[in-house]
């Protein structure tokens, strides 16, 4: 199937949308937010920073926050509707005091060198401009022995009944936009839905 462009415009600037694409995709961030925290947890992972680039309505961050109290969170996501959700969930959550949600760009990520412990990166490789470039600010924020969890949808012939991915990648490419950034050594893998790269 041939990769079609992805169009996420409306979640930029409307909140019904985004507020509908939050409830669609709700289940899915926790899910990686549970995944997540028992691979950290497992890797002795008790204290320290952790970055979601591409946040959204922070689901995964969110879950994670309850699931690792001594920890530090940042999301960073361009959508302010997302944002406004994020923000407000994490409010009610009472988690307002760990879990810190900015309006940045991936692709120059506000951070200083070798800062987070942790960085993910959910559903996002296939929709930006550059890659390339958010991948390399992400390797950059990471400390050297930190954390590194990457996760996209994969195209396959599930586009041809869900049109969200007749935009994502296929492993081999992927890996080929990997391999072209600074990213630390990991492992590649993909199921029906999703590929994956993470280290250690």
């Amino acid at each position: 199937m041939k990769r079609q462009k992805s169009s996420h415009d409306p979640v930029f600037h409307d909140l019904s949308f985004a507020d509908r694409y939050a409830r669609k995709h709700m289940k899915m961030a926790e899910n990686f937010g549970k995944e997540y925290s028992a691979k950290l947890e497992k890797k002795g992972f008790k204290n320290g920073r952790i970055l979601d680039t591409g946040c959204g309505f922070g689901g995964t961050l969110i879950y994670l926050a309850r699931n690792i109290p001594e920890a530090e969170f940042y999301g960073i996501d361009l959508s302010d509707p997302l944002l406004d959700i994020a923000i407000l969930r994490v409010r009610k959550a009472g988690l307002s005091d760990r879990v810190d949600f900015q309006k940045e760009d991936v692709h120059r990520i506000p951070f200083d060198d070798n800062y987070f412990n942790v960085v993910l990166n959910i559903n996002m490789v296939h929709l930006v401009d550059d890659p390339v470039t958010m991948l390399n600010e992400m390797e950059r924020v990471l400390v050297p022995d930190g954390s590194l969890f990457i996760a996209d949808i994969r195209r396959s012939w599930i586009g041809y009944l869900d049109r969200e991915f007749k935009s994502a990648l296929t492993l081999s490419e992927a890996k080929k936009i990997i391999g072209t950034s600074n990213l630390r050594k990991g492992s590649a893998s993909s199921s029906l839905l999703w590929w994956r790269y993470e280290n250690g």
